[in-house]
């Protein structure tokens, strides 16, 4: 079977699996399975016999990746395997979606030509899009023939056999770089908060700005499904209207957390950058908020010993509730512990702090609308800090409690060794 009937079966069949998934939601869609699946299947010879037209197309999709009012070109070679002389002549076919690629914009050259049996020829395609086209991805067929794949039922779109797969992506630097692509940090309810978002400007004119604050509907947490927490009407986004020519401008973003506040918040904070080259979701701010309340009771650990022996506790932080870090590097909380360990006596006995560990994890962002920095300049983003004490104390036999208050984390790990 020639690689035109296998592609000319392979339709078939998934054409019959259409037909049967739609028969699920139709009487009328399963009397037409149940025909095609009765049918007949159709000859491999009748297959063969399909009267295609064998060109060879390389390559045969093409990416062209330019600027507004930039040009670029790339060539494709078409060879007749055919023992005949083919006429082709290149056809731009545009499909619907939300970038719709202007045919004004590519010229092929030849418009024609008459290919000779076993000859080829090479087609230049040029791009050449306008200074205001729209930054977005545009894709296109490029038929070289009429010739199209048949189908059991119509098609919306024809299936072309001899086409070249274009895509054209239109892309623009950034004017405004943003300090913080994400604010990510644990609230208690009743308590407010101050978050900053420093923009950047890089060119040569004023950009103005409208920040707007959206809600993403998700319930996911940092420790599986939470309820979702309503916070729009609790959170004040102050800006100015527009950040000037090789200066930069602060987005202020204040929290005031309701006190009956919980579970988590998801948003977003759409910055309304007038720059063709950020697109939407480029010109967001993920805001994640975990809303809770801090504990007042403390987590008790009983343990017993046999023999007097050192003991040595190790308390870390959840690495997950990692503290919000502003455009200017500061930490504005971090994880802390009251720890006290109760002998067999009752007696509160005293804990020797011994180590303080911080660890951390930092990546480098390669987006360029992103300045991705502790320190609103720098080429790192840090992810999240985790903080790590180590104590220790003289044990005697019996048994002991270990109570550990945190602050300022949604959780905690413990280790406790007894002995040297």
């Amino acid at each position: 079977m020639n690689k035109y009937a296998t592609i000319v079966a392979a339709m078939l069949l998934m054409s019959m699996f259409a037909v049967v998934e739609a028969g699920s939601a139709s009487g009328q869609g399963r009397e037409i399975a149940k025909k095609m699946i009765s049918a007949p299947p159709v000859p491999v010879r009748e297959l063969q016999a399909m009267n295609f037209t064998k060109l060879e197309i390389s390559p045969g999709y093409g990416n062209i990746r330019l600027q507004p009012g930039e040009s670029k070109e790339m060539n494709v070679t078409i060879k007749n395997k055919d023992n005949k002389t083919v006429s082709v002549r290149p056809n731009i076919v545009t499909m619907p979606g939300e970038y719709v690629l202007d045919s004004a914009w590519i010229r092929i050259t030849p418009d024609s030509a008459d290919i000779p049996a076993g000859g080829s020829i090479k087609f230049t395609i040029n791009a050449s899009v306008p200074e205001d086209a729209t930054v977005g991805y545009y894709s296109a067929e490029i038929a070289f023939t009429d010739e199209e794949m048949p189908t059991p039922y119509p098609q919306p779109f024809p299936y072309y056999i001899h086409a070249l797969q274009l895509s054209v992506e239109i892309w623009s630097s950034p004017k405004i770089q943003i300090s913080t692509p994400y604010i990510s940090d644990q609230l208690e309810s009743g308590k407010e908060y101050n978050f900053e978002i420093m923009l950047k400007n890089t060119g040569d004119k004023a950009v103005g700005i409208n920040p707007t604050l959206g809600s993403d509907v998700y319930y996911g947490g940092p420790y599986g499904v939470m309820p979702p927490a309503s916070m729009e009407e609790a959170i004040t986004i102050t800006a100015p209207a527009n950040i000037q020519a090789g200066s930069t401008g602060i987005v202020k973003v204040h929290v005031r957390v309701p006190s009956d506040a919980t579970g988590y918040y998801n948003g977003y904070i759409d910055l309304g950058i007038d720059d063709p080259a950020v697109r939407e979701w480029e010109g967001r701010v993920s805001l994640n908020f975990n809303i809770w309340n801090q504990p007042t009771e403390a987590f008790v650990r009983t343990f017993n010993l046999t023999k007097a022996v050192p003991i040595t506790i190790e308390i870390s932080s959840s690495y997950y509730a990692s503290p919000y870090v502003n455009s200017q590097g500061t930490t504005s909380r971090e994880p802390s512990f009251e720890i006290t360990l109760e002998n067999p006596s009752g007696v509160i006995t005293r804990l020797n702090l011994t180590k303080r560990l911080i660890k951390g994890s930092v990546n480098l962002g390669s987006d360029s609308t992103i300045l991705s920095g502790t320190t609103g300049n720098s080429m790192y983003q840090e992810n999240g800090i985790q903080y790590i004490e180590t104590y220790m104390a003289n044990g005697q036999p019996g048994t002991w409690k270990l109570r550990v208050l945190p602050g300022n984390t949604q959780g905690f790990e413990y280790g406790i060794t007894i002995g040297e």
